[in-house]
């Protein structure tokens, strides 16, 4: 039977990438449902449809699809809790037409606003393209349930793909100096690590030969450090830290900044200011930019937007924060300048965001403070 798609689908770079059919966009035809409209769904970027009076749901018929590419479209669609329902649909001659679409199940997601395809294909459309190749790597080895659960880890390391594929180039090699042989994904979780056999092209011109490397993948965070010019204060916030714990630490809680995961359709700033809320109850007013880099290329992706925000810090600052759905449990301190400087001479704090974010700020805290008077 004919297939009916109405939502994110739409995008055909991102049918192609689920169906894994190349040819996927010879096979539409418009159509629509009189009587039903599509909405975004609440908390979600993707949409859903539902029975609304004189509203006329759009969208293609997908005919022609071989079996494989339905099942690797049930297994996108059902990890969202998805499934396909029969009906009847009007194609673009007039004619009533049989036809199956992805439903969500019985009161798994509610409706909030009119869903607007334009829009979301502006902000979403090529983050979520590039989720899909990861997710459908899992297609046959992971179920849809599962795959759901990694998938929005998924959508923020794509959203720092997508980030890093927009910055300018520094140097005089780049990308096409590599050649991937092969590519494995060695384990898949929360995070993931991916395994490469390349080659690389060395200074003297020639490439290399092959080799083996390693990489956890991570995603973009955001680092910041709050600063209360006014009263002369630093906070640092203290949480345990599983790597600290598996090194063999025997202090795995760790004194730190404020810093979080770049969410997809979220900045770097924009992220800095919610963490602050989330983590410290605290509102930043202006963000100051100390660094955007990498803390370990070698073996990880991650990549570190670091700030110093200004913000007030009254005695009543410190307290115990995080959010419960992240087993989040954070204390924060307030330390006054004098305290905080001498944690970055005496070998205290031992971590190198926090260093480096308070060198920057040592300095420059006397053109804050006058800047603040």
């Amino acid at each position: 039977m004919d297939l009916f798609i109405f939502g994110t689908l739409l995008h055909l770079p991102l049918l192609e990438v689920v169906s894994g059919d190349a040819a996927v966009a010879q096979k539409c035809t418009p159509a629509t449902r009189d009587g039903h409209g599509v909405d975004r769904v609440a908390g979600q970027v993707f949409p859903m449809m539902s029975a609304q009076v004189d509203a006329v749901a759009s969208g293609i018929i997908l005919s022609g699809l071989d079996d494989e590419a339905l099942m690797r479209l049930d297994f996108y669609e059902k990890a969202f809790g998805y499934d396909r329902v029969a009906f009847t649909v009007t194609d673009q001659t007039g004619a009533q037409r049989d036809v199956t679409a992805y439903m969500p199940e019985e009161g798994r997601w509610e409706p909030a606003k009119p869903w607007d395809f334009g829009g979301w294909a502006a902000a979403y459309g090529e983050v979520t393209t590039l989720t899909a190749r990861e997710a459908m790597g899992l297609y046959g080895e992971f179920t849809p349930r599962e795959m759901g659960v990694q998938y929005p880890q998924m959508m923020a390391r794509a959203a720092s793909r997508q980030r890093a594929m927009r910055e300018a180039a520094k140097g005089d090699l780049g990308r096409d100096d590599v050649q991937v042989i092969e590519a494995r994904k060695a384990y898949s979780g929360f995070f993931t690590v991916q395994e490469m056999d390349l080659a690389f092209r060395r200074f003297d011109g020639s490439m290399s030969e092959p080799v083996s490397r390693s990489v956890f993948v991570g995603v973009d965070c955001a680092i910041v450090l709050p600063y209360d010019p006014v009263r002369d204060r630093v906070m640092v916030v203290e949480q345990f830290r599983p790597g600290a714990y598996m090194r063999g630490d025997p202090n795995p809680w760790t004194v730190e900044p404020i810093a979080g995961r770049i969410d997809p359709g979220e900045g770097p700033e924009e992220a800095a200011r919610r963490e602050a809320r989330e983590e410290a109850g605290v509102d930043v007013r202006a963000l100051h930019t100390v660094s955007a880099a990498y803390p370990s290329p070698g073996t990880t992706t991650e990549h570190f937007f670091v700030y110093v925000g200004e913000c007030d810090l009254p005695d009543v600052a410190a307290h115990i924060g995080g959010l419960e759905d992240e087993a989040e449990d954070i204390r924060s301190h307030v330390m006054e300048w004098d305290e905080f400087d001498q944690g970055l001479s005496s070998g205290r704090f031992n971590l190198l965001p926090l260093l480096v974010a308070g060198h920057w700020l040592a300095r420059n805290r006397e053109r804050l403070k006058a800047e603040a008077a």
